[in-house]
Protein backbone atom coordinates (compact mmCIF):
# COMPACT_ATOMS: atom_id res chain seq x y z
CA UNK A 1 0.00 0.00 0.00
CA UNK A 2 1.70 3.23 -1.06
CA UNK A 3 1.02 6.75 -2.30
CA UNK A 4 3.71 8.30 -4.51
CA UNK A 5 3.11 11.66 -6.23
CA UNK A 6 4.81 14.96 -6.97
CA UNK A 7 3.68 17.79 -4.70
CA UNK A 8 3.94 21.21 -6.35
CA UNK A 9 0.77 22.57 -4.70
CA UNK A 10 0.69 26.07 -3.17
CA UNK A 11 1.48 26.47 0.49
CA UNK A 12 1.05 29.63 2.57
CA UNK A 13 4.46 31.29 2.79
CA UNK A 14 5.21 33.96 5.37
CA UNK A 15 7.96 36.49 5.55
CA UNK A 16 10.45 34.69 7.88
CA UNK A 17 11.79 37.96 9.26
CA UNK A 18 8.32 39.23 10.21
CA UNK A 19 7.30 35.89 11.71
CA UNK A 20 10.51 35.62 13.74
CA UNK A 21 10.17 39.21 15.01
CA UNK A 22 6.55 38.65 16.08
CA UNK A 23 7.37 35.34 17.77
CA UNK A 24 10.33 36.76 19.72
CA UNK A 25 8.34 39.88 20.66
CA UNK A 26 5.51 37.69 21.94
CA UNK A 27 7.88 35.55 24.01
CA UNK A 28 9.48 38.65 25.58
CA UNK A 29 6.06 40.21 26.27
CA UNK A 30 4.78 37.06 27.98
CA UNK A 31 7.84 37.02 30.24
CA UNK A 32 7.39 40.70 31.13
CA UNK A 33 3.67 40.21 31.84
CA UNK A 34 4.34 37.19 34.06
CA UNK A 35 6.82 39.23 36.14
CA UNK A 36 4.53 42.27 36.26
CA UNK A 37 1.49 40.17 37.28
CA UNK A 38 3.54 38.65 40.11
CA UNK A 39 4.63 42.10 41.29
CA UNK A 40 1.03 43.35 41.13
CA UNK A 41 -0.05 40.44 43.32
CA UNK A 42 2.78 41.15 45.78
CA UNK A 43 1.78 44.82 45.87
CA UNK A 44 -1.50 43.90 47.58
CA UNK A 45 0.47 42.78 50.64
CA UNK A 46 3.72 44.78 50.42
CA UNK A 47 3.58 48.57 50.41
CA UNK A 48 7.13 49.02 48.94
CA UNK A 49 6.15 46.93 45.91
CA UNK A 50 2.89 48.86 45.52
CA UNK A 51 4.83 52.09 45.22
CA UNK A 52 6.76 50.72 42.23
CA UNK A 53 3.66 50.03 40.12
CA UNK A 54 1.45 52.59 38.34
CA UNK A 55 -1.88 53.24 40.06
CA UNK A 56 -3.61 54.54 36.94
CA UNK A 57 -5.12 57.94 36.19
CA UNK A 58 -8.37 57.12 38.04
CA UNK A 59 -8.44 55.16 41.31
CA UNK A 60 -11.64 53.13 41.70
CA UNK A 61 -10.81 50.35 44.19
CA UNK A 62 -8.00 48.24 45.59
CA UNK A 63 -6.62 45.39 43.42
CA UNK A 64 -8.39 42.24 44.77
CA UNK A 65 -6.31 39.19 45.59
CA UNK A 66 -9.01 37.11 43.86
CA UNK A 67 -8.06 38.92 40.64
CA UNK A 68 -4.32 38.97 41.25
CA UNK A 69 -3.79 35.24 41.78
CA UNK A 70 -5.67 34.02 38.65
CA UNK A 71 -4.11 36.73 36.45
CA UNK A 72 -0.62 35.84 37.70
CA UNK A 73 -1.32 32.14 37.08
CA UNK A 74 -2.69 32.93 33.63
CA UNK A 75 0.37 35.05 32.76
CA UNK A 76 2.75 32.26 33.79
CA UNK A 77 0.54 29.71 32.02
CA UNK A 78 0.80 31.68 28.79
CA UNK A 79 4.58 31.83 29.21
CA UNK A 80 4.85 28.06 29.78
CA UNK A 81 2.41 27.06 27.04
CA UNK A 82 3.75 29.45 24.42
CA UNK A 83 7.51 29.45 24.90
CA UNK A 84 8.67 25.91 25.69
CA UNK A 85 10.75 23.94 23.24
CA UNK A 86 9.36 20.42 22.83
CA UNK A 87 6.18 18.61 23.84
CA UNK A 88 8.34 15.52 24.28
CA UNK A 89 10.65 17.20 26.81
CA UNK A 90 11.16 15.59 30.19
CA UNK A 91 9.07 18.30 31.89
CA UNK A 92 5.74 18.83 30.00
CA UNK A 93 5.68 22.63 30.30
CA UNK A 94 3.03 23.07 27.63
CA UNK A 95 0.75 20.63 29.40
CA UNK A 96 1.33 22.46 32.68
CA UNK A 97 0.42 25.76 31.01
CA UNK A 98 -2.74 24.17 29.63
CA UNK A 99 -3.72 22.91 33.09
CA UNK A 100 -3.25 26.42 34.51
CA UNK A 101 -5.49 27.82 31.75
CA UNK A 102 -8.22 25.28 32.56
CA UNK A 103 -8.05 26.10 36.29
CA UNK A 104 -8.32 29.85 35.68
CA UNK A 105 -11.20 29.38 33.20
CA UNK A 106 -12.98 27.22 35.79
CA UNK A 107 -12.52 29.92 38.43
CA UNK A 108 -14.00 32.43 35.97
CA UNK A 109 -17.05 30.21 35.55
CA UNK A 110 -17.41 30.10 39.35
CA UNK A 111 -17.25 33.91 39.58
CA UNK A 112 -19.84 34.24 36.81
CA UNK A 113 -22.06 31.87 38.79
CA UNK A 114 -21.61 34.08 41.87
CA UNK A 115 -22.89 37.05 39.89
CA UNK A 116 -25.73 35.05 38.35
CA UNK A 117 -27.04 33.76 41.71
CA UNK A 118 -26.38 36.80 43.95
CA UNK A 119 -22.87 36.88 45.33
CA UNK A 120 -23.68 37.37 49.09
CA UNK A 121 -24.75 33.73 49.23
CA UNK A 122 -21.80 32.23 47.36
CA UNK A 123 -18.88 34.62 47.93
CA UNK A 124 -17.09 34.17 51.27
CA UNK A 125 -15.64 37.69 51.51
CA UNK A 126 -16.80 41.29 51.26
CA UNK A 127 -17.94 41.73 47.63
CA UNK A 128 -17.16 45.44 47.62
CA UNK A 129 -13.46 44.90 48.34
CA UNK A 130 -12.57 41.28 47.50
CA UNK A 131 -14.82 40.24 44.61
CA UNK A 132 -13.37 40.68 41.09
CA UNK A 133 -15.48 42.58 38.59
CA UNK A 134 -17.89 40.67 36.36
CA UNK A 135 -15.83 41.48 33.25
CA UNK A 136 -12.72 40.13 34.98
CA UNK A 137 -14.57 36.84 35.58
CA UNK A 138 -15.54 36.70 31.91
CA UNK A 139 -11.93 37.49 30.93
CA UNK A 140 -10.73 34.52 32.99
CA UNK A 141 -13.02 32.26 30.96
CA UNK A 142 -12.22 33.81 27.57
CA UNK A 143 -8.45 34.05 28.08
CA UNK A 144 -8.24 30.55 29.59
CA UNK A 145 -10.05 29.01 26.63
CA UNK A 146 -8.14 31.23 24.15
CA UNK A 147 -4.81 30.10 25.61
CA UNK A 148 -5.79 26.43 25.25
CA UNK A 149 -6.86 26.91 21.63
CA UNK A 150 -3.95 29.17 20.64
CA UNK A 151 -1.38 26.39 21.15
CA UNK A 152 -3.39 24.00 18.94
CA UNK A 153 -2.10 22.99 15.51
CA UNK A 154 -5.68 22.79 14.18
CA UNK A 155 -6.31 25.97 12.21
CA UNK A 156 -9.98 26.41 13.17
CA UNK A 157 -9.23 26.11 16.91
CA UNK A 158 -6.30 28.50 16.62
CA UNK A 159 -8.47 31.13 14.91
CA UNK A 160 -11.14 30.87 17.63
CA UNK A 161 -8.46 31.33 20.29
CA UNK A 162 -7.02 34.37 18.55
CA UNK A 163 -10.49 35.93 18.16
CA UNK A 164 -11.09 35.47 21.91
CA UNK A 165 -7.80 37.17 22.75
CA UNK A 166 -8.66 39.98 20.33
CA UNK A 167 -12.03 40.54 22.04
CA UNK A 168 -10.33 40.80 25.45
CA UNK A 169 -7.74 43.19 24.03
CA UNK A 170 -10.35 45.48 22.46
CA UNK A 171 -12.61 45.57 25.52
CA UNK A 172 -9.71 46.40 27.84
CA UNK A 173 -8.61 49.12 25.47
CA UNK A 174 -12.04 50.71 26.04
CA UNK A 175 -11.64 50.31 29.81
CA UNK A 176 -8.37 52.24 29.57
CA UNK A 177 -10.22 55.00 27.78
CA UNK A 178 -12.64 55.06 30.68
CA UNK A 179 -9.75 55.63 33.06
CA UNK A 180 -8.39 58.38 30.85
CA UNK A 181 -11.79 60.08 30.52
CA UNK A 182 -12.53 59.62 34.22
CA UNK A 183 -15.83 57.82 33.55
CA UNK A 184 -16.55 55.22 36.23
CA UNK A 185 -19.23 53.42 34.20
CA UNK A 186 -16.67 52.24 31.63
CA UNK A 187 -14.63 50.67 34.41
CA UNK A 188 -17.78 48.93 35.64
CA UNK A 189 -19.22 47.53 32.39
CA UNK A 190 -22.88 47.09 33.52
CA UNK A 191 -22.34 45.57 36.98
CA UNK A 192 -20.38 46.84 40.00
CA UNK A 193 -17.72 46.54 41.33
CA UNK A 194 -15.38 48.40 38.99
CA UNK A 195 -12.43 46.84 37.18
CA UNK A 196 -9.12 47.87 38.73
CA UNK A 197 -6.41 49.48 36.66
CA UNK A 198 -3.98 46.62 37.33
CA UNK A 199 -6.48 43.93 36.28
CA UNK A 200 -7.28 45.77 33.04
CA UNK A 201 -3.61 46.35 32.21
CA UNK A 202 -2.46 42.79 32.93
CA UNK A 203 -5.33 41.12 31.06
CA UNK A 204 -4.75 43.39 28.05
CA UNK A 205 -1.07 42.43 27.91
CA UNK A 206 -1.87 38.72 28.37
CA UNK A 207 -4.29 38.97 25.43
CA UNK A 208 -1.54 40.39 23.22
CA UNK A 209 0.85 37.64 24.37
CA UNK A 210 -1.71 34.94 23.52
CA UNK A 211 -2.23 36.49 20.07
CA UNK A 212 1.51 36.19 19.41
CA UNK A 213 1.93 32.53 20.47
CA UNK A 214 1.63 31.36 16.82
CA UNK A 215 2.12 34.48 14.68
CA UNK A 216 2.62 32.44 11.53
CA UNK A 217 -0.80 30.75 11.70
CA UNK A 218 -4.47 31.63 11.93
CA UNK A 219 -5.53 35.26 11.71
CA UNK A 220 -1.95 36.50 12.09
CA UNK A 221 -0.73 34.44 9.13
CA UNK A 222 -2.21 37.04 6.81
CA UNK A 223 -0.86 39.90 8.93
CA UNK A 224 2.72 38.58 8.67
CA UNK A 225 2.45 37.65 4.99
CA UNK A 226 4.70 39.56 2.55
CA UNK A 227 1.86 39.70 0.01
CA UNK A 228 -0.47 42.57 -0.84
CA UNK A 229 -3.09 41.37 1.66
CA UNK A 230 -0.57 41.26 4.49
CA UNK A 231 0.64 44.78 3.71
CA UNK A 232 -2.96 46.04 3.60
CA UNK A 233 -3.82 44.45 6.96
CA UNK A 234 -0.69 45.84 8.63
CA UNK A 235 -1.59 49.35 7.41
CA UNK A 236 -5.33 49.41 8.07
CA UNK A 237 -5.60 46.96 10.99
CA UNK A 238 -4.40 49.47 13.63
CA UNK A 239 -6.89 52.01 12.29
CA UNK A 240 -9.74 49.53 12.73
CA UNK A 241 -8.60 48.65 16.26
CA UNK A 242 -8.44 52.34 17.21
CA UNK A 243 -11.98 52.93 15.92
CA UNK A 244 -13.52 52.35 19.41
CA UNK A 245 -11.32 55.09 20.85
CA UNK A 246 -12.26 57.51 18.09
CA UNK A 247 -15.98 56.79 18.48
CA UNK A 248 -15.84 57.21 22.26
CA UNK A 249 -14.08 60.53 21.77
CA UNK A 250 -17.14 61.82 19.95
CA UNK A 251 -19.61 60.01 22.22
CA UNK A 252 -18.13 61.80 25.24
CA UNK A 253 -19.27 65.14 23.80
CA UNK A 254 -22.90 63.99 23.55
CA UNK A 255 -25.32 65.19 26.25
CA UNK A 256 -26.32 61.63 27.32
CA UNK A 257 -23.41 59.57 28.56
CA UNK A 258 -25.02 57.81 31.54
CA UNK A 259 -24.64 54.42 29.82
CA UNK A 260 -21.26 54.93 28.17
CA UNK A 261 -20.47 51.34 29.13
CA UNK A 262 -23.12 50.12 26.70
CA UNK A 263 -21.80 52.42 24.00
CA UNK A 264 -18.27 51.17 24.72
CA UNK A 265 -19.29 47.56 24.14
CA UNK A 266 -21.07 48.52 20.92
CA UNK A 267 -17.99 50.17 19.47
CA UNK A 268 -15.78 47.27 20.61
CA UNK A 269 -18.02 44.84 18.78
CA UNK A 270 -17.97 47.09 15.72
CA UNK A 271 -14.17 47.30 15.78
CA UNK A 272 -13.77 43.51 16.07
CA UNK A 273 -16.30 42.95 13.28
CA UNK A 274 -14.56 45.40 10.94
CA UNK A 275 -11.17 43.87 11.70
CA UNK A 276 -12.49 40.36 10.99
CA UNK A 277 -14.03 41.60 7.75
CA UNK A 278 -10.79 43.27 6.72
CA UNK A 279 -8.81 40.10 7.57
CA UNK A 280 -11.15 37.98 5.44
CA UNK A 281 -10.83 40.35 2.46
CA UNK A 282 -7.05 40.60 2.56
CA UNK A 283 -6.72 36.82 3.08
CA UNK A 284 -8.51 36.29 -0.24
CA UNK A 285 -6.21 38.85 -1.87
CA UNK A 286 -3.14 37.11 -0.44
CA UNK A 287 -4.27 33.63 -1.46
CA UNK A 288 -5.02 34.81 -4.99
CA UNK A 289 -1.60 36.39 -5.32
CA UNK A 290 0.05 33.31 -3.80
CA UNK A 291 -1.68 31.02 -6.28
CA UNK A 292 -0.62 33.26 -9.15
CA UNK A 293 3.00 33.37 -7.97
CA UNK A 294 3.01 29.60 -7.44
CA UNK A 295 1.69 29.05 -10.95
CA UNK A 296 4.37 31.36 -12.31
CA UNK A 297 7.06 29.49 -10.36
CA UNK A 298 5.80 26.17 -11.68
CA UNK A 299 5.88 27.52 -15.22
CA UNK A 300 9.45 28.73 -14.68
CA UNK A 301 10.50 25.32 -13.34
CA UNK A 302 8.92 23.68 -16.37
CA UNK A 303 10.84 26.04 -18.67
CA UNK A 304 14.13 25.25 -16.94
CA UNK A 305 13.35 21.55 -17.19
CA UNK A 306 12.87 21.79 -20.94
CA UNK A 307 16.21 23.54 -21.28
CA UNK A 308 18.01 20.74 -19.45
CA UNK A 309 19.32 17.64 -21.10
CA UNK A 310 16.04 16.93 -22.95
CA UNK A 311 16.58 13.27 -23.96
CA UNK A 312 17.19 12.09 -20.38
CA UNK A 313 14.99 14.40 -18.35
CA UNK A 314 11.85 12.27 -18.42
CA UNK A 315 13.60 8.99 -17.73
CA UNK A 316 15.65 10.54 -14.92
CA UNK A 317 12.59 12.09 -13.28
CA UNK A 318 10.83 8.71 -13.31
CA UNK A 319 13.90 6.92 -11.94
CA UNK A 320 14.68 9.29 -9.05
CA UNK A 321 11.99 8.04 -6.68
CA UNK A 322 11.00 4.37 -6.72
CA UNK A 323 8.46 2.51 -4.59
CA UNK A 324 8.29 -1.23 -5.24
CA UNK A 325 6.37 -3.10 -2.56
CA UNK A 326 3.89 -5.99 -2.70
CA UNK A 327 0.29 -5.24 -1.73
CA UNK A 328 0.50 -7.72 1.14
CA UNK A 329 3.07 -5.71 3.11
CA UNK A 330 2.18 -4.44 6.59
CA UNK A 331 3.46 -0.97 5.71
CA UNK A 332 1.53 2.07 4.50
CA UNK A 333 4.03 4.08 2.42
CA UNK A 334 3.84 7.54 0.88
CA UNK A 335 6.45 9.77 -0.79
CA UNK A 336 6.42 13.40 -1.89
CA UNK A 337 9.08 15.26 -3.84
CA UNK A 338 9.56 18.74 -5.25
CA UNK A 339 12.70 19.68 -7.26
CA UNK A 340 14.48 22.90 -6.43
CA UNK A 341 15.20 23.75 -10.07
CA UNK A 342 13.78 22.27 -13.23
CA UNK A 343 12.29 18.79 -13.39
CA UNK A 344 15.15 16.63 -12.07
CA UNK A 345 16.81 16.83 -8.70
CA UNK A 346 19.81 15.70 -6.72
CA UNK A 347 17.55 13.69 -4.38
CA UNK A 348 16.96 9.99 -5.10
CA UNK A 349 14.96 7.55 -3.01
CA UNK A 350 13.91 3.92 -3.04
CA UNK A 351 11.53 1.85 -0.95
CA UNK A 352 11.52 -1.76 -2.10
CA UNK A 353 11.24 -5.31 -0.88
CA UNK A 354 14.38 -7.41 -0.56
CA UNK A 355 14.80 -11.18 -0.73
CA UNK A 356 13.62 -12.56 2.59
CA UNK A 357 10.78 -10.03 3.01
CA UNK A 358 12.63 -7.09 4.52
CA UNK A 359 12.08 -3.59 3.11
CA UNK A 360 15.02 -1.36 2.13
CA UNK A 361 14.51 2.39 2.57
CA UNK A 362 17.11 4.73 1.05
CA UNK A 363 17.19 8.51 0.56
CA UNK A 364 20.27 10.15 -1.02
CA UNK A 365 20.70 13.93 -1.23
CA UNK A 366 23.44 14.84 -3.72
CA UNK A 367 24.83 18.36 -4.05
CA UNK A 368 23.79 20.21 -7.19
CA UNK A 369 20.82 20.26 -9.58
CA UNK A 370 20.17 18.89 -13.03
CA UNK A 371 20.93 15.71 -14.90
CA UNK A 372 24.48 15.02 -13.66
CA UNK A 373 23.72 15.16 -9.90
CA UNK A 374 20.56 13.14 -10.54
CA UNK A 375 22.56 10.36 -12.23
CA UNK A 376 25.06 10.33 -9.37
CA UNK A 377 22.27 10.18 -6.78
CA UNK A 378 20.63 7.26 -8.59
CA UNK A 379 23.93 5.37 -8.77
CA UNK A 380 24.63 5.83 -5.06
CA UNK A 381 21.06 4.88 -4.14
CA UNK A 382 21.22 1.68 -6.19
CA UNK A 383 24.58 0.70 -4.69
CA UNK A 384 23.09 1.07 -1.20
CA UNK A 385 19.99 -0.97 -2.07
CA UNK A 386 22.03 -3.73 -3.71
CA UNK A 387 24.40 -3.87 -0.74
CA UNK A 388 21.51 -4.58 1.61
CA UNK A 389 20.07 -7.11 -0.85
CA UNK A 390 23.40 -8.97 -0.49
CA UNK A 391 22.93 -9.12 3.28
CA UNK A 392 24.88 -6.08 4.48
CA UNK A 393 23.57 -3.94 7.33
CA UNK A 394 22.69 -0.25 6.70
CA UNK A 395 25.98 0.88 8.29
CA UNK A 396 27.97 -1.55 6.13
CA UNK A 397 26.06 -0.42 3.04
CA UNK A 398 27.10 3.20 3.62
CA UNK A 399 30.72 2.14 3.90
CA UNK A 400 30.59 0.45 0.48
CA UNK A 401 30.11 3.74 -1.42
CA UNK A 402 33.32 5.30 -0.12
CA UNK A 403 35.15 4.25 -3.31
CA UNK A 404 32.96 6.59 -5.36
CA UNK A 405 34.44 9.91 -4.25
CA UNK A 406 34.63 12.72 -6.86
CA UNK A 407 36.36 15.69 -5.31
CA UNK A 408 33.65 18.22 -6.13
CA UNK A 409 30.69 16.18 -4.84
CA UNK A 410 29.25 15.50 -1.37
CA UNK A 411 26.09 13.70 -0.39
CA UNK A 412 24.03 12.86 2.66
CA UNK A 413 22.03 9.65 2.94
CA UNK A 414 19.74 7.65 5.18
CA UNK A 415 19.61 3.86 4.88
CA UNK A 416 17.12 1.76 6.81
CA UNK A 417 16.14 -1.90 6.87
CA UNK A 418 12.57 -2.56 8.04
CA UNK A 419 10.99 -5.89 8.96
CA UNK A 420 7.30 -5.38 8.09
CA UNK A 421 6.25 -8.36 10.23
CA UNK A 422 7.97 -7.57 13.53
CA UNK A 423 8.34 -3.82 12.96
CA UNK A 424 12.06 -3.85 13.81
CA UNK A 425 14.08 -1.09 12.16
CA UNK A 426 17.85 -0.74 11.82
CA UNK A 427 19.09 2.51 10.30
CA UNK A 428 22.25 4.47 9.59
CA UNK A 429 22.65 8.08 8.51
CA UNK A 430 25.50 9.82 6.71
CA UNK A 431 25.21 13.47 7.74
CA UNK A 432 21.51 13.56 6.87
CA UNK A 433 18.77 15.54 8.73
CA UNK A 434 17.30 13.50 11.58
CA UNK A 435 14.59 10.93 10.97
CA UNK A 436 11.34 11.59 12.86
CA UNK A 437 9.69 8.79 14.80
CA UNK A 438 5.99 9.60 15.34
CA UNK A 439 3.45 8.03 17.66
CA UNK A 440 0.20 9.38 19.06
CA UNK A 441 1.95 10.52 22.23
CA UNK A 442 5.35 11.80 21.15
CA UNK A 443 7.84 12.52 18.43
CA UNK A 444 11.54 11.68 18.54
CA UNK A 445 14.43 12.85 16.37
CA UNK A 446 16.91 10.13 15.34
CA UNK A 447 20.11 11.85 14.29
CA UNK A 448 23.11 11.12 12.08
CA UNK A 449 25.40 8.17 12.81
CA UNK A 450 28.36 9.24 10.68
CA UNK A 451 29.86 11.87 8.34
CA UNK A 452 28.71 12.90 4.88
CA UNK A 453 29.45 10.52 2.06
CA UNK A 454 32.72 11.01 0.12
CA UNK A 455 34.38 13.07 2.87
CA UNK A 456 36.45 10.07 3.93
CA UNK A 457 36.60 6.85 1.84
CA UNK A 458 37.42 4.91 5.03
CA UNK A 459 34.63 6.40 7.16
CA UNK A 460 32.73 4.10 9.50
CA UNK A 461 29.08 4.50 10.44
CA UNK A 462 27.08 3.63 13.51
CA UNK A 463 23.62 2.12 13.52
CA UNK A 464 20.42 2.63 15.52
CA UNK A 465 17.75 0.00 16.13
CA UNK A 466 14.19 0.43 17.35
CA UNK A 467 10.70 -1.04 16.99
CA UNK A 468 7.95 0.48 14.84
CA UNK A 469 4.74 -0.44 16.64
CA UNK A 470 1.32 -0.69 15.01
CA UNK A 471 0.05 2.77 14.01
CA UNK A 472 3.46 4.43 14.43
CA UNK A 473 5.27 6.22 11.61
CA UNK A 474 8.82 6.94 10.47
CA UNK A 475 9.34 10.17 8.50
CA UNK A 476 12.49 10.81 6.44
CA UNK A 477 13.05 14.20 4.78
CA UNK A 478 15.82 15.88 2.80
CA UNK A 479 17.37 19.14 4.01
CA UNK A 480 15.23 21.07 1.51
CA UNK A 481 12.24 20.30 3.76
CA UNK A 482 13.86 20.82 7.17
CA UNK A 483 17.47 21.34 8.21
CA UNK A 484 19.17 21.50 11.59
CA UNK A 485 21.20 24.51 10.38
CA UNK A 486 18.16 26.66 9.54
CA UNK A 487 16.07 28.31 12.24
CA UNK A 488 12.32 28.84 12.41
CA UNK A 489 10.82 30.66 15.40
CA UNK A 490 14.33 30.62 16.89
CA UNK A 491 14.62 26.81 16.76
CA UNK A 492 16.11 24.31 14.29
CA UNK A 493 13.64 23.50 11.52
CA UNK A 494 13.86 19.78 12.23
CA UNK A 495 12.55 20.36 15.77
CA UNK A 496 9.74 22.55 14.45
CA UNK A 497 8.82 19.86 11.92
CA UNK A 498 8.84 17.18 14.63
CA UNK A 499 6.46 19.31 16.72
CA UNK A 500 4.20 19.77 13.68
CA UNK A 501 4.05 15.99 13.21
CA UNK A 502 3.02 15.31 16.83
CA UNK A 503 -0.21 13.31 16.84
CA UNK A 504 -0.14 12.83 13.04
CA UNK A 505 0.69 9.11 13.04
CA UNK A 506 -2.29 8.54 10.72
CA UNK A 507 -2.58 7.67 7.05
CA UNK A 508 0.85 7.92 5.43
CA UNK A 509 -0.34 10.10 2.53
CA UNK A 510 -1.75 12.72 4.93
CA UNK A 511 1.45 12.74 6.97
CA UNK A 512 3.51 13.16 3.77
CA UNK A 513 1.32 16.09 2.68
CA UNK A 514 1.77 17.78 6.06
CA UNK A 515 5.54 17.27 5.94
CA UNK A 516 5.99 18.63 2.39
CA UNK A 517 3.64 21.48 3.28
CA UNK A 518 6.02 22.45 6.09
CA UNK A 519 8.58 23.49 3.48
CA UNK A 520 8.48 26.48 1.13
CA UNK A 521 6.29 25.97 -1.95
CA UNK A 522 8.92 27.72 -4.12
CA UNK A 523 12.03 25.78 -3.09
CA UNK A 524 15.62 26.66 -3.83
CA UNK A 525 16.72 23.16 -2.76
CA UNK A 526 15.29 19.76 -3.63
CA UNK A 527 12.58 18.53 -1.26
CA UNK A 528 11.84 14.87 -0.58
CA UNK A 529 9.60 13.19 2.02
CA UNK A 530 9.34 9.44 2.75
CA UNK A 531 6.73 8.16 5.23
CA UNK A 532 6.41 4.58 6.47
CA UNK A 533 3.54 3.67 8.78
CA UNK A 534 3.11 0.22 10.25
CA UNK A 535 -0.48 -0.89 9.68
CA UNK A 536 -0.56 -4.38 11.23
Amino acid sequence: MYDHVAAPGPQTRLDPAVEYTLARSGAFLRLVVAIYATLALMSVLLEPVRALLPAGPLFLREYPVASGIPLALLAWGALLAGDTARSTARVPWRSLGAVVAIVVAGFGVYLATVYAFRFPDLWPGDPDTTLPALWVALMFVILGISLLLSVSRIESRLIIGQVGALVVFSANAVIFLGYIYGDVSVGRLFRPPEITFQAALISLLIAVGVLLIRPGNGLLATASSPGAGGRMLRRFGPVVLLLPALLLFFVEALPTTERIDALALVVVALGVFLLALLAAIVRVIDETKLEASTAAAQAERAKIGLEQEAPVVRSLADALHIVDLPDSTNLDVATRFRPGLGSVAGDASSIRSLPGGSVAVVLVDMTGHGAEPAIRAIRVRDVLVHSMALGRTPAEALSTVGWYAPSEVLASAIVALVDPVSGSVSAASAGHPPMIYVSNQQTELIGSTGPLLFLDPNAEYGEVRFELERGESLIIVSDGVADVQRLRNGRPETEELADAMLGEAGVASRTAELAIGFAASEPTDDQSVLVLRRVL
